[in-house]
């Protein structure tokens, strides 16, 4: 599971793609690619993933993925083309 990409929702609703770096009780850790590569060289660089509720988790869809550079500021996003993620 770790290094798994996933879409998460962030503040404002807004969707980022992350890499999950552990999974909690009722949270995911997630992280940027370039963060997630310092934390696993233990790199004075890495800052520490960041926790997300597991329903603002959801699977990767690499074709929802393209759009999310087009979105603009303020554009609602549809979620429900995405499947939560299961851990």
């Amino acid at each position: 599971m770790r290094g798994e990409l996933v879409i998460v929702r962030a503040y404002r609703g807004r969707p980022f793609v992350m890499k999950v770096w552990e999974v909690g009780k009722s949270v995911v850790y997630i992280a940027s690619d370039e963060q997630f590569q310092y934390l696993l060289s233990n790199d004075s660089r890495a800052i520490g993933p960041i926790g997300f509720p597991k329903e603002d988790v959801f699977k990767f869809d690499s074709t929802v993925a393209k759009t999310l550079d087009r979105l603009s500021e303020g554009k609602s996003f549809n979620w429900e083309k995405l499947t939560p993620f299961n851990c």
